[in-house]
């Protein structure tokens, strides 16, 4: 292979390199403790003495139900959610605790239904718990439900990509994104939207849930081959038109992203190296999927023409990195001659 793209690959690998500087200066994500305080607030406004106290215990055991899910424990998860549906039976709660606590339990119990692939069953509960922020929303005034709607919404972005069913995966993922972005009025879901009610969500969640989305998009296209991610992307760009002069105010470093894996979809090399030249500098920042999965490109890059001294060093680097996802640990497997990443 020719030596046109040393420099190109020599600048991305510095600008790696400061990336990773400005990594160890991340600030903890907040962006959950805002939800879960703004709803707090509400809860304990609207909400009788009796039914914060009965919901309080009760929470807990679903949040230990997700914990043991998590962890696989599957018998254990059941048994915490029975017990968390103890005062939906008990009939003590007001209308509004119901209805609250219904709707985390039903997303919760699709969690587990998730890992055992009773996927049906994860679509009945999911849209159980959209109808039950509706009414939230329209009737309660709790407006910051929308946020968890849209978890609902991208909680089923994760169930098709585990079915297999990328295209569908990727079209509602894009749709969300389209929607936070405030290009797109209403969704593709039989529940009202509306852009009224975007606006008044804070807009660190708002910038919060589409780096969320987008890094979920970014796991799935990394398993990829190079043809499919090409036509994924495809289906990206036309719910979000993408454009290096769109100017996204929603999450700028995300579309960046978007653009960069554009590039190397399409195996335009130089504009891929500019773009992650730029993009890796930044750092992690909120994204340490779309960080990682640029480097997973940047290996790749770097096998396809013979750079793999270069691609080592960087590969052995990103593994050992506190930030590094998981998720990713198999892909990068095939760039280390080690046997098993630590």
């Amino acid at each position: 292979m020719p030596d046109i793209y040393d420099e190109l690959l020599q600048e991305t690998f510095l600008s790696y390199q400061q990336g990773c500087a400005k990594n160890h200066h991340i600030s903890p994500q907040i962006s959950g403790d805002i939800f879960s305080e703004k709803l707090q607030t509400l809860t304990s406004i609207n909400l009788p003495l009796y039914d914060q106290l009965l919901l309080r215990r009760y929470d807990n055991a679903r949040e230990q139900g997700l914990i043991a899910a998590r962890r696989r424990q599957l018998a254990v998860a059941q048994q915490l959610f029975e017990e968390a549906r103890t005062p939906l039976e008990m009939d003590k709660l007001s209308n509004e605790g119901k209805l609250l606590h219904q709707s985390f339990l039903e997303q919760s119990e699709a969690y587990l239904d998730y890992r055992q692939n009773n996927f049906e069953q994860v679509y009945h509960r999911t849209d159980a718990a959209l109808a039950l922020d509706v009414v939230l929303q329209s009737e309660y005034g709790y407006d910051i439900l929308l946020m968890h709607r849209i978890q609902l919404l991208h909680n089923l972005v994760r169930t098709e990509a585990r079915r297999m069913n990328f295209e569908k995966a990727i079209i509602l993922a894009s749709e969300l994104l389209n929607y936070l972005d405030g290009n797109l009025e209403s969704l593709s879901t039989p529940h009202p939207w509306g852009s009224e009610a975007l606006a008044k969500q804070p807009q660190e969640l708002i910038c919060a849930m589409f780096a969320q989305i987008a890094s979920e998009i970014a796991l799935i296209l990394t398993a990829q081959s190079r043809n499919n991610v090409h036509h994924l992307l495809k289906i990206v760009a036309k719910y979000m038109h993408l454009s290096a002069n769109n100017c996204h105010l929603c999450h700028p470093r995300a579309h960046s992203w978007f653009l960069l894996k554009q590039a190397i979809a399409q195996n335009n090399i130089d504009s891929f190296l500019q773009r992650a030249t730029i993009f890796l500098a930044e750092g992690i920042a909120d994204t340490p999927l779309l960080w990682y999965s640029t480097i997973l490109d940047w290996l790749d890059l770097c096998s396809r023409l013979g750079r793999v001294n270069l691609s080592q060093e960087i590969a052995a680097d990103a593994v050992i990195s506190n930030y590094f996802p998981r998720q990713m640990i198999p892909l990068f497997h095939k760039y280390l001659h080690i046997k098993k990443l630590q």
